[in-house]
């Protein structure tokens, strides 16, 4: 019987003894260790030091990004912190003349047409005693005495001058503007501040009374003397301007002069009740009416300002205390931070006029290249913003990388 031969083994490898082991090995073995155990210990040491410094830096810029920001953009007059009611057409509607044809949800727009708005006279609250509008002096007004500021509540003409007093020219694209218009002429929160801002441009009683400084006396002062409380006069002035950018968007796009030149006067309330009110020490007199009677009409253009109309080129300023306390008035409405940004007529033809001035009156008479520095003023909270947010998503960066 054939037993067969027993198979082969596999070749048997050469063990190497304990000592022979390859150094590399060993080094990389313990490197491996020291890599896996230490080294997220200490990866975690550093990620919480650095977090530990983001949490202790993000409430300090934190905190003096409120204090820039706070301080250049928060600074408000003490009429614009009182709280005021809020305004509506409903309110404002039942206090004044009541206006049948124009609702608060018009029906379905008509075809405008360049038709005239004839207006109604709404009876507003007067300040004194009232009295029918005289006739116009016969004596040139350059002739004519200045009366002093009324030291008691003076005769004030029925109806008082009011914006708009004639008919508007309704060349308005929507419904909605041109009822804006409407209602807002004959509401007694409009009609009893007697905004001298549109009773400059917009009112032919106003212009009419020029030619008698007595009249126009009185009716400064009751500009200047509302029942209707002044800071909230100041409130419905910002109340209408913005219901106008609301209620006439297509006619602001189309730049619509009178549209356009209304909401300057809206915003312009407060600086041209200022400038209105503006008394002359020497004389105990209105500045205003000085410039109405003065046969140089210089003085006067100064009260146009803030509706878009600069000093003419060729106008010679005399260089009155009135014209240079006006131009300081100015001054300081363009670099208040509430208000300088609303008065977009002023910041055209502020920079214009006080350099003509100073031409003619010398630099201490008005400040120039004002403009730009209050609108660079203006817009530095928003760059410290940029760039300390900046710096915070520089920060984290850091600490995660």
């Amino acid at each position: 019987m054939f037993t067969p031969p027993p198979s082969p083994n596999p070749p048997r490898r050469k063990e190497l003894p304990d000592s022979e082991t390859t150094p590399l090995s060993k080094e990389s073995m313990e490197e491996s260790l020291r890599h896996s155990s230490l080294y997220p210990q200490d990866v975690k040491r550093r990620i919480g030091r650095r977090f530990r410094w983001a949490v202790l830096s993000v409430p300090l810029i934190v905190i003096f990004l409120t204090f820039c920001f706070g301080y250049t953009t928060g600074r408000v007059t003490p009429e614009s912190s009182s709280p005021l009611p809020p305004l509506s057409w409903h309110g404002l509607l039942s206090e004044g003349s009541p206006l049948r044809h124009h609702k608060r949800n018009p029906e379905p727009e008509p075809q405008l047409q360049a038709t005239t708005l004839s207006l109604q006279t709404a009876a507003s609250p007067t300040s004194g005693s009232s009295a029918p509008v005289p006739s116009s002096s016969g004596t040139p007004v350059s002739q004519q005495a200045v009366p002093n500021i009324p030291s008691a509540p003076p005769t004030l003409p029925t109806p008082f001058p009011q914006p708009f007093d004639g008919s508007i020219a309704q060349n308005f694209s929507s419904v909605s503007c041109a009822n804006f218009f409407a209602n807002m002429t004959n509401t007694t929160p409009f009609r009893s501040c007697r905004p001298f801002s549109l009773l400059l441009g917009s009112s032919t009683q106003f212009i009419n009374a020029q030619t008698n400084l007595t009249l126009m006396n009185s009716i400064i002062w009751g500009t200047c003397n509302t029942n209707t409380d002044y800071n909230q006069c100041q409130a419905n002035m910002n109340w209408f301007a913005s219901t106008l950018k609301t209620s006439c968007v297509e006619e602001l796009k189309d730049l619509n002069t009178m549209v356009v030149s209304t909401l300057m006067a809206l915003n312009a309330f407060q600086v041209m009740h200022d400038v209105a009110c503006e008394a002359d020490p020497s004389s105990n007199t209105y500045c205003y009416l000085n410039a109405v009677r003065n046969s140089n009409p210089s003085d006067s253009y100064y009260y146009q300002l803030p509706l878009g109309i600069p000093l003419p080129k060729s106008s010679v300023p005399t260089c009155s205390a009135c014209a240079k306390s006006v131009m300081g008035i100015y001054a300081t409405a363009l670099q208040d931070a509430t208000t300088g940004p609303l008065l977009t007529g002023l910041q055209s033809t502020y920079e214009s006029s006080a350099r003509l001035s100073v031409q003619f009156c010398g630099s201490g008479f008005a400040n120039t290249a004002l403009v730009n520095a209050a609108l660079s003023t203006v817009r530095r909270p928003s760059a410290l913003l940029a760039g300390f947010l900046g710096a915070f998503v520089w920060i984290i960066s850091a600490q995660l990388s």
